[in-house]
This record gives structure tokens, sequence and C-alpha cells, in this order.
């Protein structure tokens, strides 16, 4: 029993130290962080940009600004987003904007924003869209009496469902074969984005390749193009974030001043593989390299808008604000920003880099949240200086 007892004293004595040492290097990191955040001054986009004026000198040589988000039910996150949004349109000139949602859903949007409807339609495919009614409604008020070559255009970076891209290839090329446009009539005419049967596949196939050899006009092509990516995407997350990228190298490339806005999740613009493939930012920081500037948020403890899931096999519980607790563990960077003295601040990674300590601690990979439309699983073990260049946090949230 004694001897159990040695054995047990020793073992904590050995422990005592790397349990000082973590605590040190805590402070340490708490510490340099303190040197290099900022506070946020304002969720608003009707305010002054003051506190982030900085950003007109980081960002002058960018032409990708990608515009993170930790879920997509986060108000304070598109509360942010639409700031930096109109932050960007005003001081660095940027006049196109590219989301993940459907392309043409979208186009309906822009006619709005650009003063062609005098209504909002919103089809399947902008989800994300109806959380953001201020930006959108600024967005239009920005262009009213702006010649066209200066108003802001959006736009998705897919195709999301058969229905809007069939209806709007029998608007825009009405020599379709009798067969190809009677069988796209036909589909049509089932409940909203049914399943095609493989028969139906196949002879899309063959309209999509008759098309492909066919003089089209610019746009018209790109309507095939992301016809042909909704055929091939097969629900494998790799193929969507390829056919992402080349969306939105075509957009860049056909923007008058070829820079380019892009606002979708975190996950999909890092820009390592986190998914044992490469995603939408790793495709576009390759091609693009310090051109690609990527802003990711975070938040620590609070309410997200997302589908909730119990177990596996058990029926999902349906959207709803749902809360995330607190992060205690020096597993996550989320605890050491929750110790800041700032609760909610900007961090510029490249800044912060200079500092040997927070190189080290941003360098090496932990927990971040990475939440998507279901609230499991909510992280992804990263390292936010080889996949982000600035983080925005956020101490507590609340749902859209």
């Amino acid at each position: 029993m004694l001897k159990n007892n040695l054995l047990l004293s020793f073992a904590l004595l050995a422990l005592a130290p790397i349990k000082i040492y973590a605590q040190q290097n805590s402070t340490a990191i708490v510490t340099s962080l303190n040197k290099v955040i900022k506070p946020i001054q304002s969720l608003r986009g009707d305010t002054s940009f003051a506190d982030i004026l900085f950003l007109k000198e980081t960002l002058k040589d960018k032409e990708l600004i990608a515009l993170g988000e930790v879920t997509h039910g986060t108000a304070e996150v598109f509360n942010y987003k639409d700031r930096l949004i109109r932050f960007l349109v005003t001081n660095l000139g940027y006049r196109n904007i590219a989301f993940e949602s459907d392309f043409i859903a979208i186009e309906h949007m822009d006619n709005y924003i650009t003063g062609k409807a005098d209504s909002i339609i919103y089809l399947a495919g902008t989800a994300i869209m109806k959380s953001n009614n201020s930006m959108i409604e600024w967005l239009r008020l920005y262009n009213r009496n702006k010649p066209e070559a200066d108003k802001v255009h959006i736009y998705g970076l897919e195709v999301r469902n058969y229905t809007n891209i069939f209806k709007k290839l029998l608007a825009v090329i009405p020599h379709l074969d009798k067969t190809d446009k009677d069988l796209i009539e036909a589909y049509l005419a089932k409940p909203f984005n049914s399943e095609l049967t493989r028969q139906e596949m196949k002879s899309i196939k063959s309209i999509i390749s008759k098309l492909q050899t066919t003089k089209l006009s610019d746009i018209n092509r790109h309507y095939v193009e992301m016809l042909y990516q909704l055929v091939g995407y097969e629900g494998k997350m790799s193929v969507r974030d390829s056919y992402m990228a080349k969306n939105a190298t075509w957009l860049k490339e056909r923007a008058r001043d070829n820079k380019l806005i892009i606002w979708a999740h975190n996950g999909h613009l890092t820009k390592t593989e986190l998914y044992n493939h490469p995603s939408l930012g790793t495709h576009l920081n390759k091609k693009y390299g310090s051109k690609y500037y990527v802003i990711g948020t975070d938040f620590n403890s609070g309410k997200a808008y997302v589908n909730v899931f119990i177990a596996k096999n058990k029926p999902l519980l349906g959207f709803q604000p749902y809360y995330f607790g607190e992060l205690k563990s020096e597993k996550w960077y989320e605890y050491f920003f929750n110790q800041c003295q700032y609760k909610n601040f900007i961090l510029d990674i490249d800044a912060a880099s200079s500092d040997a300590v927070l190189d080290q601690f941003l360098t090496k990979p932990l927990r971040m949240r990475s939440i998507g439309a279901l609230s499991s699983p909510e992280s992804k073990t990263l390292s936010i200086s080889k996949n982000y260049d600035l983080i925005v946090y956020f101490d507590k949230t609340t749902s859209i």
C-alpha cells in the first residue's frame, strides 16, 4: 500500500511541471494575441468603417476575396459579412459577388438589385439569401442611378436543381429539337426537382452533347456547362468544389476589373485539403496564389440555425436555433480566443505570424468550429495559418 502511494505521489509530482508549462504556454499565447487583435466596433453595415480601414492597404492587390462563414445560420456572421461587402464595394471598388447558391436563382435577385425588376423572386437554391435582406436592399440602393459599368452584380456559383436550369434553357435556346424540348417539358411537369430516370439522364446527356457543339452566346454556353456539371455532380463534394472553382474563375475572368468576392462556408474556402479532396479555395489558391485572400469567421458559443442531428440512423429534428456550448479545452483555437481582452475581434494572420509564439500557435493543427447544415459534426482539425488570412471572431452568437 505504501509503495503504491509513493508511486502515485511521484507520478503527480512528475505531471506538475507539465501542467505549469501548459498554463504558462496558454498565458503566453493569449498575451501575444492581445497585442495583435483588433476589436470589432460594430456589426452594422451603415456605420463608420474606421475600425477596418486598415484593410484598404491589406487588400489593395487582391483579386479574389473569400468571405467565409463558420455556420450557415449565425446572425453575427451574416451581419458582419454584409458590413464587409459594403466596405469592399465602396472602398475597394468590387463590383462582382458570387454566392454559394444557385446561378439561375441568383439571376432573379440580380435583376432586383440592378433595377431590372421591382420585387425579389426567391427560387429554390437561394435559402442563404433570405437572411441578407438588408444587404440586398443596400445593393439595390447603391446601384440606383449608377451607369451599368459601375453597378454591382451578384451571381451563384452552381446550379442546384434541374427545374431552374431547364426553364432557363427553354427560354434562351428556342431552337431546341422538338424531341429534346418535349423531354424537358415532360420533366418540368413532374413534382419539383424529381429524380431523373436512367433513360431521362441518358437523353439529357445527349442534349448537352448537341448543345456543346452548337454556336451559342457566352452566357448560354455557360448555362449548358452548368447543366453538364449538375449531371456529373452525383453528390460528390469533391466534384462540387471543383465545379464551383471553375465557375468562380469564369466569373472573375469576365469581371470588368478582374476582381471577385466569394461568399461561402469556411470549409469551401480553405487553402488546403481538409476533407480529403481539394476545396473550392484549394483550387483558387493554386491558380491565383497571393491574389486569393480568405477571411474566415469563428465563434465560441451561442446559437446557430441548423438541422439538428441526434444520432446515426435517427431522424433529423429539422432546422431550428441550436445552442453550441462554450469550449473549455486547449485542443480548440476558440479556447484561447475566449480569453482575449476583446470579446469580438479581428485577427490578421500575417501580422500575427511575425510573433514567434503566435506563429507556432496558428500553425499547429487544433480543432476549430466548422458547422454545416447539420448540428454535427461541429469542428475540423486544421492549421489556421495554412488556410486563412484573416479571422473574424465572435465570442457569443445568436441564430438567424
